[in-house]
């Protein structure tokens, strides 16, 4: 098989998106699936410096800014997110920027015969009988591509970013004793899959940790610093926690991006980075540290547009200890400002506790729905109606449904000159996103 343009690589890579049954994580075997997948291509992680991002909230910022100040002080960097927003090239990134569609294309082709062996795969258990490893899920044909790129690309770092959890998370096969692990605020989030207790979640994003290895952890509660601490110990790893009076003393005065959360993430990355300068032997210039920050830009973030002379706040927050956060962001930029809330959630998140932090900053919400089949399984939203059941709950009555994005989006931008906050789903933000390129405004 070859594929020959960029519209078919995205039909190939969609073929692998879960549906169904599925869409049933797989665990230990997902996890051996992906290693045998990348033994196929030699190996390409276990070449790499790799810096290893998990966490509940600020994964993808923290990301952006240890890549960023790598890349000012003069390193090619690989960096892996997901989602992606609008194109999935977003999650190949050399130096903050993607990869041409030529080279997506040619990359592709030089996987997809390793792609196509890992189903006929039969491993033997002695419990089970004979188990077929199955197809590769879009998420792991894109980690294992990503593996690959970088190294073909010969990047000095590798910045990417856990897609679920951590302990099997198809991004943890890197088996280097100097991989970094880099854990962010930690939460309650995908419960049905990491567990019920801040305790289970945090063991299973703590499982990024290699023996020996490094682990920079940005202030937390006690209970989530008492495991992640007990598995840096466990696994003979230097563990080095990011407190208040570090991130205080973080020079993060200019920052680009808003949100007190977002200096906990400024000084994570920058104290990533001074680990890395210690141990490779390069120094950290101040100003280039200082510049990084001042101009920082992460899409769905805090992103403020204006559009039709009206002020629009594009925030990714989809949980809600994120939701929290940004609401208090929200507040202090604009403490007089009324809100015009345009929202969806994916189903199975906790939208409930989400509403708690939008129904007091709003003037008016708009509740609106998505379908997205291009990412890494078929995400649905909540239905607007049940959303609306829950707004009538807290006595809340504001509100309107508008099932299309566009739509929504339309309507909300001709109700008047308050502040339209777009939030709650990062796949509701792709579909904006892609509403404002296209220029249908």
């Amino acid at each position: 098989m070859r594929i020959l343009t960029f519209k078919q690589a995205e039909e190939y890579l969609n073929s692998h998106v879960r549906q169904g049954s599925r869409q049933i994580f797989q665990g230990v075997l997902g996890l051996e699936k992906m290693r045998y997948f990348l033994r196929l291509l030699s190996s390409p992680q276990n070449k790499l410096k790799v810096i290893h991002v998990a966490g509940t909230a600020g994964k993808g910022s923290t990301c952006y800014l240890i890549s960023s100040l790598l890349a000012a002080h003069g390193f090619k960097v690989g960096l892996h997110l997901s989602p992606h927003l609008t194109d999935v090239r977003e999650r190949f990134q050399i130096n903050n920027k993607v990869i041409s569609k030529k080279e997506f294309v040619l990359y592709l082709n030089k996987v997809i015969s390793a792609i196509e062996k890992v189903p006929a795969f039969v491993k033997t258990t002695a419990g089970k009988g004979k188990i077929k490893y199955g197809d590769l899920s879009y998420f792991e044909v894109l980690v294992g591509l990503a593996f690959y790129i970088f190294e073909k690309k010969k990047v000095d770092y590798v910045v990417i970013e856990t897609g679920l959890g951590g302990l099997y998370d198809a991004t943890n096969v890197v088996d280097r004793k100097d991989k970094v692990a880099v854990l962010t605020k930690i939460g309650f989030d995908h419960m049905e899959i990491l567990g019920n207790t801040l305790k289970e979640i945090a063991y299973q994003k703590a499982m990024i940790i290699n023996e020996r290895s490094q682990v920079i952890v940005v202030d937390q509660l006690d209970e989530v610093k008492n495991v992640i601490s007990e598995v840096a110990k466990k696994n003979q790893a230097n563990f080095v926690f990011v407190g208040r009076s570090l991130i205080n003393q973080t020079p993060t005065k200019n920052l680009g991006l808003i949100g007190e959360y977002q200096k906990e993430n400024a000084s994570l990355a920058l104290k990533t980075v001074e680990l890395l300068a210690k141990r490779d032997r390069f120094k950290i210039d101040k100003e280039k540290v200082e510049s990084v920050f001042k101009t920082a830009h992460f899409i769905g973030r805090f992103d403020i547009k204006k559009i039709n002379d009206t002020t629009v706040v594009l925030d990714g927050a989809h949980n809600p200890l994120k939701m929290e956060s940004f609401s208090r962001a929200l507040k202090s930029k604009y403490p007089d400002k009324n809100f015009h809330f345009l929202i969806a959630f994916k189903k199975g998140k906790d939208y409930k506790k989400m509403l708690n932090y939008i129904v007091p900053l709003a003037s008016k919400i708009t509740i609106t729905s998505f379908f997205v089949d291009n990412q890494d399984l078929i995400h649905l939203s909540e239905k607007p109606v049940v959303i609306a059941n829950n707004l009538k709950q807290l006595n809340y009555e504001n509100y309107q449904i508008k099932t299309l994005p566009e739509q929504a989006f339309k309507s909300a931008l001709e109700t008047g000159r308050e502040i339209i906050v777009v939030t709650g789903s990062l796949y509701l933000l792709g579909e904006i996103y892609r509403f404002i390129k296209n220029d249908k405004i």
